[in-house]
């Protein structure tokens, strides 16, 4: 009999078969695309899968209810770096592995990360909107440099790192970090950072990025007081988790002047509506995007790929890589 393939990602399933069998050796198989699936379909497929592809667009969900139908599922592997829409306890109390694809996106969201700062920095968006309107702003833009500025990063993952290296040869005063595990004294000066506590970052920062996972800690550690915290005329980037954010709190202290802007990637619910506070500021300060900063076509192309391999290792009985459980 051949294994199951449950592929809940919009990819087509003769794709998935085509990319999953460049691996040699990989004993008889079947993909079985699941993204159009109801809920119920779902989660009948589910207890004849051997392994599943989660969805990168988050539209199917994984909740205890689907998992607790899986009956010869061994692996989950979800093609993002979020898995939030995965109920990683109900896998792991089924002995089912999950994985993600930590790396793939590390290089695009760091560039996103620092073009947003650069973008805020030079008010370009100002520049950009007042020229084509057929005004003459030169004197009014009022530019900055970003050499000799403070960057407080949080979360110093392999994306805030990332970011640490792609910022050095801009010559910052300082490269500032947060992270609830310390580097050794070494690496940061090799890397040419230094760690601050969280208090800090948001005092002495000209940019701030977030990058921190989204935890019961870190929800909304970004509030109405964090903000108040930062130093006037400073920038918040959030390329991290929309959650990290009192989005309310932002919209305020950006209105009110608090801080000069923020570059803004994710959201507390996706996709964004109008409801959402931020969306009615007004500010050439304030960019958005729709969650692509780790969406380039190179990313994709290593995420996707990175996750075939490993539904591949699994076929073939072999240990998976980047597990989160």
């Amino acid at each position: 009999m051949p294994k199951i393939v449950l592929s809940l990602s919009p990819l087509s399933a003769e794709i998935m078969k085509f990319l999953i069998s460049q691996t040699p050796d990989v004993p008889d198989f079947e993909v079985i695309p699941g993204h159009e699936m109801s809920e119920e379909r779902v989660k009948k497929t589910f207890s004849a899968a051997d392994v599943v592809l989660g969805d990168y667009t988050f539209k199917q969900k994984i909740t205890a209810d689907i998992v607790s139908a899986a009956r010869n599922l061994k692996f989950i592997q979800q093609p993002s770096v979020g898995y939030q829409h995965i109920d990683v306890a109900a896998c792991t109390a089924r002995r089912i592995k999950v994985a993600n694809t930590a790396g793939a996106n590390t290089v695009s969201v760091a560039e996103h990360t620092i073009a947003w700062g650069l973008c805020l920095l030079k008010n370009m968006f100002h520049a950009h909107t007042s020229t084509k309107l057929g005004g003459w702003a030169q004197m009014s833009i009022k530019p900055a440099e970003i050499k000799g500025k403070v960057w407080g990063i949080v979360g110093f993952g392999r994306i805030g790192q990332a970011v640490a290296e792609r910022l050095n040869p801009f010559q910052l005063s300082r490269i500032i970090y947060y992270d609830t595990h310390r580097l050794e004294p070494s690496i940061e000066q090799e890397m040419g950072v230094e760690y601050a506590e969280m208090a800090t970052i948001l005092s002495q920062s000209d940019i701030i990025s977030l990058h921190a996972p989204l935890t019961d800690a870190t929800r909304n550690m970004i509030d109405e007081d964090a903000l108040n915290s930062m130093k006037h005329g400073a920038y918040l980037i959030n390329v991290a988790r929309g959650e990290l954010v009192d989005e309310k709190a932002l919209a305020e202290a950006i209105m009110k002047g608090k801080i000069a802007g923020s570059g803004i990637d994710v959201f507390s619910e996706e996709p964004v509506t109008m409801d959402n506070p931020l969306m009615g500021v007004e500010s050439e300060r304030l960019l958005f995007s729709p969650h692509v900063a780790g969406v380039t076509d190179e990313a994709a192309g290593r995420i996707i790929n990175m996750a075939a391999a490993n539904i591949a290792r699994v076929l073939k009985g072999e240990k998976p890589e980047s597990l989160v459980n």
